[in-house]
């Protein structure tokens, strides 16, 4: 897992911001996609949700946002599709197809469900201090 790309999200959480793929991939020189499991943006950021929900915390990819997405549900933006395959998305929501994972555009469900995850995220990492981070 990258621990570094993980302390950068806590940290960006504790201010109870979001942060772009973009931004995530500029600052660590991360590709936006690579043949290789988990060397790609997506990839590093599932890993770091799917290690979040084993340790039984909110998933910390829900603050890393597509450009411009901003809605009136989630005005900070939201994540893209490929965050609804992650473990720990709620069964109450359908799972998006890979073809659907590249439509931007979310249903107001799934909007809310990020705006709740988003809240979970900054709330946690507002009163709780990392055990693995110094």
């Amino acid at each position: 897992m990258r621990d570094d790309v993980r302390k950068k999200l806590i940290e960006v959480a504790k201010r109870g911001k979001a942060i772009s793929y973009g931004k995530l991939m500029k600052e660590f020189r991360i590709p936006r996609g690579h043949p290789k499991p988990r060397i790609g943006i997506g990839g590093i950021v599932g890993e770091i949700s799917d290690y979040e929900y084993s340790e039984g915390r909110p998933l910390l990819s829900a603050i890393v946002v597509r450009v411009n997405s901003g809605t009136e549900i989630c005005p900070k933006g939201h994540p893209g599709g490929g965050f609804f395959g992650l473990d720990g998305i709620s069964t109450h929501l359908i799972r998006r197809t890979a073809k659907s994972q590249q439509n931007p555009t979310l249903t107001t469900a799934e909007q809310r469900f990020v705006k709740e995850e988003q809240e979970k995220v900054w709330n946690y990492w507002r009163t709780h201090r990392d055990k693995d981070v110094s």
